[in-house]
């Protein structure tokens, strides 16, 4: 009778469909709406101003003018799932679609309330490329929360690039932390 070693098996590599890859679940509406909400309390929203440049195009120039929008930095919401193409601004998947449709009922159920989108990128690519893609990014959502029913006068879009990094490290798990974007209450 031969033997048989349990050894190779135990030590072969084991090779897991990517299905298994746990993406970031969906905030649903009302989780949303509840952190928006703007609540008559005795305590204060605590004001952030939100500090950057944007370009604008003045005439046929285009020119770098200061933003500072005021926000209640405690309605802060980071959407790690709202993805898009690599080096692009064009928004991906299902998953990408259901969180903006969720965001879109939560912004309806705030009635008049303003939102500040902000985009940000990862380290790789020049600073003032990484800027002018999170500001397209920024508009992007902007336009897809439009297209589904949000007055496009209660949304700011800016891009910081890589100003607000998360995350120093260089690895690709923490340049996914960094290429984000997230929304906040206006004040």
């Amino acid at each position: 009778m031969k033997r048989r070693h349990l050894l190779p098996l135990l030590f072969s590599p084991i090779s897991l469909p990517m299905a298994f890859a746990t993406e970031p679940a969906v905030i649903d509406s009302q989780t949303l709406a509840r952190k928006w909400r703007r609540t008559k309390s005795l305590v204060d929203p605590v004001v952030e101003v939100r500090k950057t440049t944007r370009k604008v195009r003045k005439g046929i120039t285009l020119e770098e003018e200061e933003v500072a929008v005021s926000v209640d930095a405690d309605t802060e919401t980071r959407f790690e799932n709202i993805l898009f193409a690599l080096d692009s601004d064009r928004l991906e998947g299902d998953v990408t679609k259901a969180q903006l449709q969720e965001i879109a009922k939560a912004m309806q159920a705030a009635g008049d309330e303003t939102f500040l989108i902000e985009g940000h990128t990862c380290d790789l690519g020049s600073a003032e490329h990484n800027k002018e893609l999170s500001q397209r990014r920024a508009e992007a959502v902007a336009m897809a929360l439009e297209t589904l029913g949000i007055n496009r006068k209660r949304l700011d879009a800016v891009g910081f690039g890589e100003e607000k990094r998360l995350t120093t490290a260089t690895d690709e798990a923490a340049r996914a932390q960094n290429r984000r974007v997230q929304i906040y209450r206006k004040v």
